[in-house]
């Protein structure tokens, strides 16, 4: 409380004018008090000369016995003061408060040797007769410049020091009553100061906590105006420069937010500054667990350590492609530049784009054109070998030549169905080919299916079962599609399963969707080969396949068919006991649904 400025501010105006008020009223006592005393002596002093030229005829005649003493008395009524009558050689003649006879000789007395020689005479002493302190004035009786006799007027020293004191006792208390109409004055005058300083300490308190809509109102145009203006001022340029930076990091927040690439800043310690969602969802980790955190900790890679490290060093952008294996494998390209500062690198940023699917999209290229090449390769050199040979001379023999010619026959039609398949695949994948979406009854379909796979099922003795719960929902759907779909699926169920096998078609409504399941008592599938059993060209048994006139693309067909339709497969196999491929196709606005 007592730092504050408003207690400094009172305490050096009180103290500035007490000190004044007390040499002010030092100097007043000192005046008045020699005031005072000037004048009690100019008036005594009067008087007695009064009385001096009163008494000169009655020195110079003959006066009755006790007409001094009658006279002093009288006088002693007028000026209320002692009044002494005495002559040349210091005998008492007369005195107005004791008896003339019982007073000593006054020859000795240095007011009236003083008085004797022609002049005033004054004198301040304790008087033994009176017992107390009298200031004693006395002048010469004269006549023609000869003193006749002394007249003393004397008053008491206490009368004197009560009117002193009464001086001192005025000026004292109007200093003490000035004084506190100056502290009254000061405290009033501090506090208008103060106040608005303490209304601006606590408006620039919660500018500072972030309240930024308080504001001062301004009622003067001095300097606290001013000030309280200019905090006004600061408070608005400081909400501006606040909602500039808000929405410049929302801005960015959002950018960040809506990128597919991931984005890490680290500072020069190699510690996360930022990380953005998709770098969260790449690397499977939260930003709150992240910041502050070294990247190696976090990320689990030295490489792209390494290369964080080497962009800090060389301050300068570098691209490079990294593998990080944590959580999942996944090849990444990674672009980094210096974070700059006044000061110099204070960090880098590293923007990370995951290429995994376009690598896997280039290995399937690189598969793709090999096992393209493979296919039409075999073929190719079987025919061309049984052409040279037929032209060498088997032709001559025409069972020889029936027999190569069978074989011709059948590479061509294999390499038709390989072709066939190809551009079946590309127009699906591509989605050049004309798809006419309409209402499709699936049972229907699924009968068609069976009656043009039944020889086939036949020829090895099958048995080709078909279980359909009508009503079946209606699809909205490409008819010729879902029956390569079908057709596809069925014959690979007929192919894989030996002689005496069973395949079975079952399909049902489940849910929103339609249920088809292809199964069959075949020769299954391993569990790992289930997630590559949709590319292209992938064969479980590569040998066996071709044995049966497989292409590789059937099911690469049966997956882009399904993507078209917004449908998806299961597939569940057992390795000597069969397998099940389950295929769902959402259903239409069918009222039968």
């Amino acid at each position: 409380m007592f730092n504050s400025i408003k207690w400094r501010l009172t305490a050096i105006f009180f103290s500035v004018t007490a000190v004044f008020l007390f040499l002010m009223g030092f100097y007043l006592i000192n005046s008045m008090e020699q005031y005072s005393f000037q004048n009690t002596q100019s008036r005594v002093l009067s008087y007695a000369r009064l009385v001096a030229d009163d008494l000169r005829d009655s020195f110079t005649g003959k006066p009755s016995k006790n007409y001094y003493q009658d006279y002093a008395h009288r006088a002693k009524n007028d000026i209320n003061a002692r009044v002494t009558v005495i002559d040349t050689s210091g005998k008492v003649l007369g005195d107005s408060t004791l008896d003339k006879d019982t007073m000593a000789n006054h020859a000795n007395h240095p007011e009236i040797k003083a008085a004797m020689r022609g002049g005033t005479g004054q004198s301040l002493r304790y008087s033994t007769s009176l017992r107390e302190r009298m200031f004693y004035f006395a002048v010469p009786v004269k006549s023609d410049n000869r003193v006749l006799g002394i007249v003393r007027v004397a008053i008491p020293w206490s009368e004197i020091q009560a009117g002193q004191n009464h001086i001192r006792f005025t000026i004292g208390t109007a200093v003490v009553v000035a004084l506190i109409l100056m502290i009254i004055v000061v405290s009033s005058f501090t506090s208008s100061l103060v106040v608005p300083l303490q209304e601006m300490t606590q408006v620039a308190g919660e500018i500072a906590e972030g309240k930024l809509d308080r504001t001062l109102d301004v009622d003067s145009n001095d300097e606290i105006g001013a000030l309280s203006r200019g905090l006004n001022y600061m408070a608005e340029r400081l909400r501006d420069n606040i909602r500039q930076i808000t929405e410049e990091r929302n801005k960015v927040e959002a950018i960040l937010a809506s990128m597919n690439d991931g984005v890490i800043a680290v500072d020069c310690n190699g510690n996360i500054l930022l990380i953005n969602p998709a770098a969260e969802r790449m690397f499977n980790i939260k930003y709150e667990n992240s910041m502050g955190k070294g990247v190696i900790e976090v990320i689990r890679n030295y490489d792209l350590e390494k290369l964080l490290q080497t962009a800090l060093m060389s301050e300068e952008s570098i691209t490079r492609e990294v593998q990080i294996f944590i959580p999942d494998p996944k090849s990444f390209r990674i672009s980094t530049a210096p974070l700059m500062s006044e000061t110099g690198v204070v960090g880098v940023v590293a923007v990370l784009r995951d290429i995994t699917a376009f690598r896997e999209v280039e290995r399937m290229k690189t598969d793709f054109v090999a096992n393209v090449s493979h296919e039409l390769r075999t073929p190719l050199t079987s025919i061309k070998g049984f052409v040279e040979t037929l032209m060498d001379g088997a032709m001559e023999d025409p069972k020889t030549a029936a027999y190569f010619l069978e074989i011709i026959n059948d590479e061509t039609d294999r390499l038709n169905r390989l072709i066939s398949d190809l551009l079946s695949l590309s127009k699906v994948e591509a989605k050049q080919g004309k798809i006419r979406k309409a209402a499709l009854n699936l049972d229907k379909l699924i009968i068609n299916t069976v009656s043009i796979l039944s020889p086939q099922a036949s020829e090895k003795n099958q048995i080709l079962n078909v279980d359909i719960k009508i009503p079946l929902p209606v699809i909205n759907a490409d008819e010729d599609m879902i029956g390569q779909l079908l057709i596809n699926l069925v014959d690979n169920a007929i192919k894989y399963t030996a002689n005496g096998g069973r395949v079975d078609i079952r399909a049902e409504r489940w849910n929103d969707s339609v249920k088809i399941a292809v199964s069959d008592t075949g020769i299954g599938i391993p569990r790992d080969s289930i997630p590559r059993l949709f590319e292209r060209f992938y064969r479980v048994d590569k040998a066996r396949s071709r044995e049966m006139g497989g292409t590789g693309l059937g099911l690469a067909i049966v997956k882009h068919i399904l993507e078209v339709h917004s449908g998806r497969i299961e597939v569940d196999s057992i390795v000597g006991q069969g397998s099940t491929f389950t295929v769902y196709l959402p259903a239409g606005n069918d009222p039968a649904f």
